[in-house]
């Protein structure tokens, strides 16, 4: 294959794409929108913030938020690679764009991750990265399934699991960072 072949099939790749994301709105536009799972979906994105503006530690809000925005940004890779490649997909959406699923990675994974940080900040945080990680992969995920919110196709809850797990381990470290607690000081 010669560059310019790469590009033409690039191009035709790109409008195949484009005619799914189409697909994908009419289906969520005349289908999904305004049913329990779509009002579920848009709880989901919304709920988690407004408990964590109520029941945020304030004094340390930039440290948890920090490290929740990590979370985010790690889910968000990882899960439109796993999206793409056919590990699982999100029937239901809120936002009718193929790999966008709001919901989960964007606003209950990070929030969650961000309350454990701040509830009982001394716990063993090993207990808690296993807790999130069973609580996010063997709870969650199968919730999510039943009401069509997600759909596992080649992927074991397992692989959430050590993910998930990693997940809250890393914000941990991140947010135990020295640069935080000067921060913090100030």
């Amino acid at each position: 294959m010669t560059y310019q072949d790469g590009l033409k099939q690039v191009d035709k790749a790109t409008q195949m794409i484009t005619e799914a994301n189409q697909l994908i709105v009419e289906t969520v536009m005349n289908a999904f929108l305004f049913t329990g799972q779509w009002w579920a979906a848009l709880a989901m994105i919304v709920a988690p913030w407004i408990f964590w503006g109520i029941f945020r530690n304030r004094e340390s809000s930039a440290r948890l938020f920090s490290a929740g925005l990590l979370v985010m940004v790690l889910s968000e890779i990882l899960d439109t690679l796993g999206v793409s490649f056919g590990k699982w997909a999100y029937p239901v959406k809120v936002v009718p764009v193929a790999t966008i699923n709001f919901s989960y990675r964007l606003s209950v994974l990070p929030v969650f991750v961000m309350l454990l940080l701040q509830y009982k900040p001394n716990f063993n945080p090993y207990l808690k990265a296993v807790f999130f990680g069973v609580l996010g992969a063997y709870v969650g995920m199968p919730v999510l399934a039943k009401f069509d919110l997600y759909k596992k196709i080649d992927w074991s809850y397992t692989y959430s699991f050590l993910i998930l797990t990693s997940f809250y381990l890393l914000a941990h470290w991140f947010s135990r960072l020295n640069s935080f607690e000067k921060l913090e000081k100030k």
